[in-house]
């Protein structure tokens, strides 16, 4: 008879255009209770960005001058 709501929509949104992704969320044995007897649990959310490929550094040509 329990309902659990979670919001993540305006973390992940506000998140996604810098490429961020939700990949896990765990739940913690911490809970709270406010002051209508509403439970609240603290939650650890895991989030990943794809690597960019790092720009291939030109190799300067040395010119030696005799």
């Amino acid at each position: 008879g329990v309902e659990v709501q979670t919001d993540y929509v305006p973390l992940l949104n506000s998140l996604a255009v810098y490429g961020w992704q939700l990949t896990c969320v765990l739940p913690t044995p911490i809970v709270k209770t406010n002051r209508e007897g509403n439970l609240s649990t603290k939650q650890i959310v895991f989030l990943q960005r794809p690597s960019l490929p790092q720009k291939a550094k030109k190799k300067e040509s040395k010119v030696n001058n005799f």
